[in-house]
């Protein structure tokens, strides 16, 4: 299954870091500026990892989150922000709509570490629910 990974953000500049962060892994990224139009192109297609910042325009990125968890529960979100509210960040945790916060400015390694750790959480999410289902059948 191929990784498709989305991105939200209004600013072109972190656009532009996070394809050359990724750009030498084997991952589909598509990018959005406007976390309206990314709602729509998520009821089309299940991404693995789903990237938003915080201070999107329309709603927080915390708030979309929730709405991608909604359509596709297997998705891992994570959260790009200079500033983290404590209470903001420990509720979107617990009930399951990010898995991470990254801080920005961006440090590369510690956001391809966790994208590559939301990556692995999805896979064994989806392995655990395939092994529940076989069992369920016998």
């Amino acid at each position: 299954m191929p990784i498709n990974i989305m991105f939200v953000d209004s600013a072109d500049c972190v656009h532009e870091a996070v394809k050359w962060v990724l750009k030498d892994e084997p991952y589909y990224l598509i990018t959005f500026k406007c976390p309206l139009e990314a709602l729509r192109a998520i009821e089309e297609e299940e991404f693995t990892v789903v990237i938003a910042d915080q201070l999107l325009p329309e709603m927080s990125g915390i708030d979309f989150l929730k709405k991608v968890k909604e359509r596709w529960p297997n998705t891992m979100g994570i959260i790009m922000t200079a500033f983290v509210e404590s209470k903001a960040a420990i509720n979107a945790m617990n009930c399951g709509y990010v898995c991470q916060f990254v801080k920005k400015p961006l440090d590369r390694k510690r956001f391809k570490r966790a994208v590559e750790m939301a990556i692995s959480s999805y896979e064994i999410e989806v392995e655990s629910q395939k092994l529940l289902r076989r069992r369920s059948r016998h």
